[in-house]
């Protein structure tokens, strides 16, 4: 009687403990998604800027360029969390669709000469990252 009792005392013990331990992955969580939420929204504010001094955007094209650049960055995000779940072929043709959505924004939101002097710089700064992104792949 008494290795029981002192069985459901351990027992006890140890499933408030990981109760705890789960609370604190909820909330680190709940942290690490406010934290991207964060960063997605100072990347792009910096995109914003950035393209508003190369391009000479108004305030107006300004914000939308900053909201497509966010819902870009979103997308890709959600992209990530899928690609464990996806095969290559796939996920490239979703990314695709991804940057094909973000072109089409800039073009509603740029004049004709600014998405002109933008598509190239674009296409620079995408095949930068395609470089990158296959290096840092290449040495794991």
């Amino acid at each position: 009687m008494r290795y029981i009792s002192l069985l459901l005392i351990a027992l006890c013990l140890s499933s408030m403990a990981i109760a705890q331990e789960k609370e604190k992955m909820n909330k680190s969580h709940q942290h690490d998604m406010m934290e991207q939420q964060i960063d997605h929204e100072a990347r792009a504010m910096v995109y914003a800027d950035k393209m508003s001094t190369r391009l000479g955007l108004n305030i107006e094209q300004k914000e939308k360029v900053q909201q497509a650049e966010m819902k870009r960055l979103e997308d890709e995000q959600d992209l990530m969390a899928e690609m464990m779940h996806e095969t290559g072929s796939k996920m490239k043709e979703q990314h695709k669709k991804v940057e094909q959505n973000f072109r089409e924004d800039m073009k509603e939101i740029l004049t004709d000469a600014q998405y002109a002097k933008w598509k190239p710089m674009y296409e620079r700064e995408m095949k930068m990252h395609n470089r990158t992104a296959y290096k840092k792949g290449s040495k794991k």
